[in-house]
């Protein structure tokens, strides 16, 4: 385990390095994995494939490290909750507090907050597997567009997986999350850089494809809102 976090931790650290040094072994595949003419049929010397899977991170590795930053996020979220209410409690009076907040909505609202924070933890697999195959999908297609060389299936895992190191940043309080998001891109723009080799416009084309998709989509539901409202009045 804690060999599985080094690795995972470095992984965060050195993203352009990382993606650069997959795609260095892959073009010096056939040198480094010993299929040279002059090498013995009985020699155990591991192939290309063997190589790359032995310095890459498994989805497996990755969802089970970082699900344990998001328990920790979800510890945050429930200590905040608690600490703000004792804050609240010290500089007001307890009728002060039934005037403005009454007990049962302050009940539920603490439960609600628990509730998201527990759902959250416990989903996060299913959130962490559509996540990865939502940017698997994407970068592939994009891989095939912009006719990238080599196995894209396999660069492609490279590419998502290690960028799913980012969810070591919700180990920091109150901005974890957003420093997620920020750093998750800042490794698929070095994996699409470095990797695949795409250049700088191609690279920013693919990381803001979904702002872009998001944007059509929620213009269409207002033209066709506005549409039906016309029809109505």
């Amino acid at each position: 385990m804690i060999e599985l976090l080094n690795d995972y931790i470095t992984a965060f650290l050195h993203p352009f390095k990382n993606q650069l040094g997959f795609r260095q072994l892959r073009q010096r595949g056939h040198e480094l994995a010993g299929t040279l003419p002059l090498r013995l049929a009985d020699d155990d010397v591991p192939t290309q494939s063997e190589l790359e899977d032995h310095i890459s991170l498994k989805y497996l590795d990755m969802l089970g490290v970082s699900w344990l930053f998001v328990a920790i996020e979800g510890f945050y979220a429930v200590l905040a909750l608690h600490l703000g209410q004792m804050f609240f409690q010290s500089w007001t009076s307890p009728e002060e507090i039934a005037l403005l907040l009454p007990i049962d909505t302050t009940l539920y609202t603490q439960r609600a907050v628990l509730t998201a924070t527990l759902a959250k933890v416990a989903f996060f697999p299913l959130i962490f597997w559509f996540y990865a195959t939502f940017w698997k999908v994407l970068i592939k297609f994009f891989a095939n567009l912009f006719q990238v060389e080599g196995n894209i299936s396999r660069i492609t895992d490279q590419v998502v997986h290690q960028s799913l190191s980012a969810h070591l940043m919700l180990g920091i309080p109150v901005f974890g999350k957003m420093l997620r998001h920020l750093l998750g891109l800042v490794h698929i723009f070095a994996g699409l850089r470095e990797n695949m080799q795409m250049t700088v416009l191609q690279s920013l084309v693919v990381i803001l494809s979904p702002a872009i998709m998001l944007t059509m989509i929620s213009a269409f539901f207002m033209v066709v809102l506005l549409y039906l409202i016309g029809l109505l009045f």
